[in-house]
């Protein structure tokens, strides 16, 4: 398994694709020396229910930057 920068509290949680940055280098890839190796990166955001439950503050929105590879179609 290998080091990713898709915080641990959203994998496998329904988020919003809110904005598009354009192709980055894929840090995951160019850290293992495999190269650039670009691919788009996005801002998703979640609600603070969907990670937390009703633990979350009302309103509580939290936003990450991800590569397409961390993500999975809903």
């Amino acid at each position: 398994n290998h080091h990713t920068r898709l915080p641990g509290y959203v994998v496998g949680k329904r988020g919003t694709v809110e904005r598009l940055h354009g192709n980055h280098v894929f840090a995951d890839k160019h850290a293992q020396g495999l190269g650039e190796q670009p691919e788009p990166l996005y801002t998703v955001v979640f609600e603070g229910a969907e990670l937390w439950g009703a633990d979350a503050a009302p309103g509580l929105r939290v936003s990450v930057d991800a590569w397409q590879p961390c993500l999975e179609a809903a």
